[in-house]
């Protein structure tokens, strides 16, 4: 797992990750502090890349991947950061050619997390000790319930794209939904291949996706942008992605402060909650309201019946009431705990926007290093800052070697750069 930070201002753009990787090999989790997240995307130009989540893109790591676009075309220029962000995407589906088989065994994995979701609640079922006819029940509404999820989203392939991808694709995900579960429950297969059929299907980003931000500035903004993109792979010469969100810096709109993969230690120090207890408080004064109302109604009703027919008024009176109070909850956080940080930061210099991002990412780093909780985030954090005038700079980058014994890497840093310049400008002058 992974903590990151943008912190956006009018002059640039501060970026920083943590260097923590978790692998699982065999069950078992291990992890390692020198993995590295942050990259720039060109020699010259003022644009920089953040990964979280899988740090494999179809089998390459994302650092060989990301290395190699800024290596191919060294003088890439666009106007604007979301046309580098498309450029690269469009990278992402031609830089090798990838056999057929790699986005089966891509849809083969996405119907698998699908699959996992509802196999968990099995076993909480069977552990609730409930008869196997109910536990079956429970399955059928809970699979019913990911079903209707995954129909209101988008569509990545439309059924018609599904069907025409062909029978090696269709048995894959056959073969997945008739093992495990549908092999112990037949009747179920209907519907979990309909479940597998959709995680494959719609635009819903699944558990092994990588996050991919890119930030900075394009040839004709003034001010910085930043796009990010939650990506699972390419099926059918296609990459499956959804954009997360974007944040284009106006002379109006001025910045914002935004976490990336693991943010809760970001939103208690910016809202002065966290976001956990803040949905279990949620439940529990709605609750609250709902009890007290009936209570009350209880003791002025003559009988059941009469309790009875004012209960549907009861509940809408106690949601309307309790939405009032949430939604003045979350302006108030709003406007005492997160915004005057927001403020501030508008206008922190270069320097202190460096370590603002620091400082957020090793808040993070320090919950996870003193709780009970698997050690998540940490290990060095890199820090970039990338502005107009000066570019991508690092403020601090994390080495596997000693650069005073490797000259020739940094003598050769520019070399491919310098290379294509040989040969004259990018319009052709020499």
């Amino acid at each position: 797992m992974t903590a990151e930070i943008a912190v956006i201002n009018k002059s640039a753009i501060a970026l920083a990750a943590d260097s923590k990787v978790t692998l699982s090999i065999e069950g078992r989790q291990k992890t390692y502090d020198t993995v590295n997240k942050l990259f720039s995307l060109s020699k010259t130009e003022p644009v920089g890349a953040m990964i979280y989540g899988n740090a494999e893109f179809m089998g390459f790591p994302w650092e060989t991947v990301l290395k190699e676009y800024r290596r191919r075309n060294p003088r890439k220029k666009f106007d604007t950061i979301f046309e580098w962000a498309d450029d690269l995407l469009s990278f992402l589906t031609t830089f090798f050619n990838f056999p057929p088989a790699d986005g089966i065994d891509l849809a083969r994995r996405l119907a698998q997390s699908a699959l996992a979701e509802v196999v968990s609640r099995y076993f909480e079922f069977t552990r609730a000790n409930l008869s196997p006819e109910d536990t079956i029940e429970q399955l059928k509404a809970e699979i019913a319930l990911h079903i209707g999820d995954l129909e209101s989203c988008a569509d990545f392939l439309t059924e018609q794209e599904w069907l025409g991808l062909g029978d090696d694709y269709h048995s894959a995900v056959d073969q997945i939904a008739s093992s495990g579960l549908g092999q112990q429950h037949a009747d179920l297969i209907p519907d979990l291949r309909q479940l597998a059929v959709l995680a494959v299907r719609k635009s819903r980003p699944s558990p092994l996706h990588t996050g991919l931000v890119v930030a900075g500035f394009g040839e004709k903004e003034l001010l910085p942008s930043l796009i990010c993109f939650e990506i699972d792979g390419i099926i059918g010469d296609r990459l499956k992605r959804v954009e997360a969100g974007r944040i284009d810096v106006t002379r109006k709109n001025t910045g914002a402060i935004v976490p990336f993969a693991q943010t809760d230690m970001v939103h208690r120090f910016m809202e002065g909650i966290d976001p956990d207890y803040a949905v279990q408080l949620q439940d529990n004064i709605h609750a609250l309201l709902l009890k007290n109302a009936v209570d009350v109604a209880t003791a002025f009703a003559t009988d059941q019946q009469q309790l009875d027919a004012m209960l549907p008024a009861l509940e809408t009176a106690t949601d309307a009431a309790f939405e009032a109070f949430w939604d003045a909850d979350i302006m108030t956080r709003k406007e005492r705990f997160a915004q005057p940080i927001i403020d501030m930061a508008m206008s922190l210099p270069k320097d202190e926007l460096a370590n603002l991002a620091e400082s957020l990412v090793s808040l993070t780093s320090l919950q996870r290093r003193v709780s009970r909780e698997i050690e998540t985030v940490g290990g060095a954090i890199d820090v970039a800052v990338i502005s107009k005038g000066d570019g991508f700079v690092w403020v601090k980058r994390k080495h596997y070697f000693n650069p005073d014994r490797n000259l020739r890497f940094v003598n050769g840093y520019f070399s491919e750069y310098a290379a294509a310049n040989s040969d004259g400008d990018q319009d052709g002058n020499t």
